[in-house]
């Protein structure tokens, strides 16, 4: 995988990237709206670089992360995740994670749209879902400068370290993406 746009690069990881992966997803402001717990384990870190390294296009009813890296210094900057359903691979699942340095500077709308046309446009997509924690206004106010339509809030309905939290489900069908307005990004 190797896609980018004006700043970012999305490829796959490499072992270079091992250190800031396992940095940022120790980081408890990270941690707090995702489906790991911390402490995240350097052996769990070092095994998903392992087989996402060699990940080409995405895996059917899997999981598959790749790298966002800094164009210009090819540092990791964070992680994007899809998972093409089993059922209906026309539908995917997206996920993303953006490393503390580098948040609020528009790097997950940046690299999402690149991603999204890619999906939209190479792997013939109709529909990507994404959820995020109800209180993560950064997740889910990118989702909708992206035109992502909110479609559901589900209160208390995630267990994440004892406590339930409530989410927002978000998702765009592929006419929408084409029909939009392009986001000033």
């Amino acid at each position: 995988m190797y896609l980018e746009s004006a700043r970012l690069r999305l490829r796959n990881f490499t072992e270079a990237d091992e250190e800031s992966f396992f940095a940022y997803r120790n980081e408890p402001q990270v941690a707090k709206y995702q489906g790991w717990e911390i402490p995240y384990p350097r052996e769990r870190a070092r095994q998903l670089i392992k087989t996402m390294k060699r990940a080409d296009l995405p895996f059917t009813g899997e999981w598959t992360q790749y790298a966002v890296a800094l164009k210009s210094t090819n540092q990791l900057a964070g992680d994007i995740g899809c998972y093409f359903k089993k059922e209906d691979a026309r539908q995917v699942v997206l996920g993303f994670t953006i490393a503390p340095p580098y948040w609020r500077m528009g790097y997950a709308s940046e690299i999402l749209q690149v991603f999204i046309n890619f999906l939209f446009e190479k792997m013939n997509v109709h529909r990507i879902t994404a959820d995020c924690d109800a209180e993560n206004t950064a997740s889910y106010r990118t989702l909708e400068k992206l035109g992502f339509r909110r479609e559901a809030h589900f209160i208390e309905s995630f267990l994440m370290n004892g406590v339930y939290t409530s989410e927002y489900y978000y998702a765009i069908l592929e006419r929408e993406w084409r029909q939009r307005e392009s986001p000033s990004l």
